[in-house]
């Protein structure tokens, strides 16, 4: 992404904000510091020892001294939460194989956080050997970066933070070096793309003010520790931030302070400010071998044709003073949030107008050449309701209208639009939240045409009636889509919708179709592709949005909006998956569990069977013996004899024992089975029910007379008893003539009770499966 870094943005290499100072994170070999309050991830801590927290600590992660099983010391860089790696860098770095690249040896990813295992260098970093070093050993120095930086670049990776605290030393007799810290670092397919401005200012290449990222940019970065190890300082000590950028976007760094020839040819070389003139690793190769390449005639500076009627007066910002409107643009943009809050977000007070809208205004007076415009800016630009940041942008293109686009501190070139569009999609991207303003605030104010006049913005004004034909169209299919993927309804917002399009990763994109139409549509080609890898699994209305995509770059874009939903389905069903199948291993131990149990109370349910048949013996033998002696007493004066008698009792005991050894079989049998689930309540629990229901039914007897009594008085009780006591006397009737034959109504009885037995015992065995099947289906979640 193409943008001028500002002085307030965030920075990530712990650097002090004097330009004029060395940064203070440092490598140089300190003794370890005590152990760290920052632990290892468990992932690494059963592998590697917790020496101590190293002296280096930069701003985005925390570096750790540790020691291996093998007694290896090593450095764990743990990137701290909301900073995480480049994976392409990752995927490089082991291959790069040079002496002057310090290895990596380990990434991963751990407790939320990216993290590194690299090789230990205990002997410091370049800024502890020293500054004003003899050119003998600084050509040393060069030889060794030149030859890391060129294997890095081979390999398609630009460092971007290149500086003494960079560059470790392996050793000083002699010198060997190898360049650390790869956080910045970017892969690059292209020889200049645009990305984040961030970067060590004193180290800074000029076109990294507008976010260029090609390897030009480490060359220049060569190039200022050059000069510094050669003089002793940088090359802008004593310089605020603002005058840095301004010095960068305006002029060469001045080499006639380097005493040495051709040292000083090698540092004119490294530090050309056109990047395209730059001297690269061939020629830093040919000066290392005795040769004197060209090097670019620096061009003269700028004067613009307006500073010729500036005011006498000069305008304060930001601690400096301008008198040259093409300064002060810049300034500007360099710092475009601080410029519009400082001149425009409070242009009036209660006592009048504020102190800087009044210093800009009696400033701007003080030119006398186009007068109109001026009058025009101040009256009808400048004041009013608009929003200070259109303010600030008119300001800036009528002082300099030589200056390319740019709003928020962003360069908006059609070239620069796809890059905007990355940043907006970006989370981690430490400019993600200004360029979704700026997208906002171009779509909302319509500012894309305000920037025809610009240079290189003609094209800006098509380009915006692209972006709103290209926003209504894919509104409709947003409109068409919702309704038939209610699932993922709600990441196809229509562009720009406020509380929706949040941030507006659609309406960036559309820009960017709008600017660079066949670059955006091979990116979201690309994305849609990653987009159906990533859906490892098949969802079935992805399927369908995927076929329907095609090569339509908006149908492309509602797939790759799509596609976290789809990777969210897929996960949400593999977690539901494993948590029942954790719920049916954990049901299935329980069950196996209870099962050990009731096979093991077998022998125990078995002796309870037969304990509880032991009654019924006594029943069915007593019965019978009881039987026979009314027999015998009915027989006595007919046949006169025990011996009539003999064989009916000895059969109807012989009956009782083999009635009884049947309910005891079935009842072992059943118990054998069963287990513990034999009999839970006891045998006598169905008596007990018996019994119960016999007296319900007295209860309910004595209920009846009693209402008969209080409705009809004694005689209509009598009358009751009455009728009741007739069927018992026809039924005792009946028993003292069925006397004679009741041993042979018993022994059917008892023939009949072990038939029944053996069904119900049958019954019972089915019924308790049936249990047993449901418990079991209850207790592993119904997955059998």
């Amino acid at each position: 992404m193409a943008d001028i870094e500002r002085p307030s943005g965030t920075r990530r290499d712990g650097t002090r904000r004097d330009t004029d100072r060395p940064d203070t994170t440092r490598r140089d070999g300190e003794p370890s510091a005590p152990p760290s309050l920052v632990r290892l991830p468990a992932e690494l801590s059963g592998r590697l020892t917790l020496i101590g927290e190293l002296p280096t600590q930069g701003a985005e992660s925390d570096l750790l001294h540790v020691r291996d099983a093998a007694g290896t010391e090593l450095v764990v860089k743990l990137f701290r939460r909301g900073f995480t790696a480049d994976r392409e860098v990752w995927q490089k770095l082991p291959t790069l194989d040079s002496p002057h690249v310090v290895r990596i040896l380990e990434t991963g990813h751990a407790e939320g956080r990216d993290y590194e295992v690299i090789e230990y260098i205990p002997a410091g970093n370049l800024r502890a050997v020293g500054a004003r070093l003899p050119p003998a050993l600084v050509a040393e120095v060069v030889a060794q970066l030149a030859a890391g930086l060129d294997r890095l670049h081979r390999a398609g990776i630009v460092h971007r933070d290149l500086k003494p605290e960079n560059v470790l030393v392996r050793g000083t007799t002699p010198m060997r070096l190898a360049i650390t810290d790869f956080g910045l670092s970017r892969v690059i397919e292209q020889s200049v793309v645009f990305a984040s401005s961030s970067r060590t200012l004193a180290y800074a290449a000029p076109e990294s003010l507008s976010g260029q990222v090609s390897p030009a940019r480490d060359w220049w970065s060569l190039g200022v520790i050059v000069r510094e190890l050669l003089t002793g300082r940088t090359p802008f000590a004593g310089m605020s931030e603002t005058a840095v950028v301004d010095h960068l976007a305006t002029r060469t760094v001045d080499c006639d302070d380097i005493a040495d020839p051709r040292m000083r040819l090698l540092c004119r070389g490294l530090l050309t400010r056109d990047p395209r003139r730059r001297w690269t690793g061939q020629e830093v190769e040919r000066w290392l071998a005795g040769e004197n390449p060209a090097v670019a005639e620096p061009e003269p500076p700028r004067v613009s044709p307006l500073a010729a009627g500036a005011a006498r007066g000069a305008l304060a910002f930001g601690g400096q003073t301008y008198t040259d409107r093409a300064q002060l643009a810049r300034a500007l943009v360099a710092d475009w949030e601080n410029a519009a809050r400082y001149f425009f977000g409070t242009m009036f007070t209660p006592v009048g107008p504020s102190e800087a809208w009044q210093a800009l205004r009696e400033w701007l007076n003080g030119f006398d050449d186009d007068a109109e415009g001026r009058i025009r800016l101040i009256d009808q630009s400048l004041t009013g309701d608009r929003p200070p940041n259109v303010k600030l942008l008119h300001l800036v293109r009528w002082l300099d209208p030589t200056l390319e686009p740019y709003y928020l501190g962003l360069r908006l070139l059609p070239e620069d639009l796809p890059a905007l569009a990355g940043v907006v999609d970006d989370p981690r991207h430490p400019d993600r939240a200004i360029a979704a303003r700026a997208v906002r605030e171009l779509w909302e104010l319509h500012l894309l045409p305000e920037f025809a006049a610009c240079a290189g913005g003609d094209e800006l004004p098509a380009v915006n009636d692209r972006w709103h034909g290209l926003a209504a169209e894919w509104n409709r299919l947003a409109a068409w889509l919702r309704p038939q993927l209610p699932r993922t309804a709600s990441r196809l917002p229509d562009a720009g919708a406020r509380g929706l399009d949040e941030p507006p990763v659609v309406l960036a994109t559309l820009l960017a179709l709008a600017g660079r139409p066949a670059e955006a549509e091979e990116a979201l080609r690309s994305a849609a592709a990653r987009a159906r890898e990533e859906v490892r699994e098949p969802v079935p209305w992805f399927g369908w949005l995927s076929e329907q995509a095609g090569d339509d770059p908006l149908r492309s874009l509602a797939l790759v909006r799509a596609a976290p939903d789809a990777v969210l389905e897929i996960e949400d069903t593999a977690r539901h998956r494993q948590e029942t199948e954790r719920r049916t291993a954990e049901g299935l131990r329980h069950w196996s569990e209870r099962e050990r149990r009731r096979l093991a109370g077998r022998r125990a349910a078995m002796s309870r069977a037969v304990l509880w048949t032991l009654p019924l013996l006594v029943v069915w033998a007593g019965g019978a013996w009881l039987l026979a002696q009314l027999r015998h007493a009915a027989q006595s004066d007919s046949y006169g004899g025990v011996g009539a008698v003999g064989a009916p009792t000895t059969l109807l005991v012989v009956a009782a024992v083999a009635t009884w050894l049947v309910g005891v079989a079935c009842e072992v049998l059943l118990a054998s089975r069963q287990g513990t689930d034999y009999l839970p309540l006891g045998p006598w629990s169905w008596l007990a029910k018996g019994l119960g229901g016999v007296k319900r039914g007295v209860s309910g007897v004595s209920r009846t007379l009693s209402g008969t009594t209080r409705r009809r008085g004694p005689a209509g009780c009598g009358v009751l008893l009455l009728v009741a006591i007739v069927p018992l006397i026809v039924f005792l009737v009946v028993v003292a003539m069925l006397i004679s034959i009741a041993w042979l109504l018993w022994l059917a009885v008892m023939v009949a009770a072990a038939i029944a037995h053996v069904v119900m015992t049958g019954v019972r065995a089915q019924r308790w499966r049936q249990e047993r099947e449901r418990t079991k289906e209850q207790a592993v979640g119904g997955r059998l």
